[in-house]
């Protein structure tokens, strides 16, 4: 369901919270709030990307699919950032596909009107391309990450990214869906978790993962949660 109307949850979105009034004042009319469900996919593999997604308290995962339907996260894009990059670049189609790893709202526009508003220049432009290089760092880190990083470490770095995302130490996720995320079988993501529990750094659950110890989640996390952090407040504040 989506409703075009006063939005004060725009405010929510980092991006959208820094555009001066009368650039934002310009989007308005053609911002509306969208109810995103877990799973839904959002951009399609080599589909138009007909919409851009600013996430409020959702979280977007980019993923990339094998032949053999296998699959593994690149990056995860929450309340800072936006899903729909590609069309910024000139090209309306990915061969990625982006859905929502955790449901709830986002405030989303059509791809037409934001490309025209980042053409014009100012603040927008500015802080598009500063976030499409947080996205290169992103990805990069990830493929590094996924390539020489233990599970455990990894899971570590892709909760507190989830939980910086949505601004929340709460995380419905499933065994499934990190399992998918992590491109490990669910037997390793449930002995990972069950570990990270029995030192006490979260609490899992059926469907929810708790942080409990934020600061030795970051000690036990890899070198990329602390690089993609620091580049994204380097260019943001």
């Amino acid at each position: 369901m989506s409703t075009h109307q006063n939005i004060p949850s725009q405010k929510q979105n980092l991006l959208l919270a820094k555009l001066p009034p009368d650039e934002l004042e310009r989007l308005h009319p053609h911002l509306e709030i969208v109810s995103l469900s877990l799973g839904q996919v959002i951009i399609e593999p080599n589909e138009p990307i007909l919409y851009v997604y600013f996430p409020v308290n959702s979280l977007l995962s980019m993923v990339t699919v094998m032949e053999d339907g296998s699959t593994v996260e690149s990056g995860c894009i929450g309340h800072e950032g936006m899903g729909g990059v590609p069309i910024l670049l000139d090209a309306n189609t990915t061969p990625m596909q982006t859905l929502a790893q955790i449901p709830g709202q986002a405030v989303r526009v059509k791809a037409t009107i934001l490309k025209e508003a980042f053409d014009r220049g100012g603040v927008l432009q500015k802080l598009l391309h500063r976030y499409i290089h947080t996205i290169i760092v992103l990805g990069s880190q990830s493929a590094a990450c996924n390539r020489i990083h233990y599970v455990e470490a990894r899971l570590c770095r892709w909760l507190l990214m989830s939980s910086d995302g949505v601004g929340s130490d709460s995380l419905p996720l499933t065994q499934e869906f990190l399992s998918t995320m992590l491109g490990v079988r669910r037997s390793g993501v449930s002995e990972t978790a069950s570990k990270l529990q029995s030192r006490g750094l979260i609490r899992y659950q059926r469907g929810q993962i708790q942080i409990v110890d934020r600061k030795s989640l970051e000690t036990a996390a890899c070198e990329c949660y602390g690089i993609v952090r620091a580049e994204y407040k380097r260019l943001f504040g």
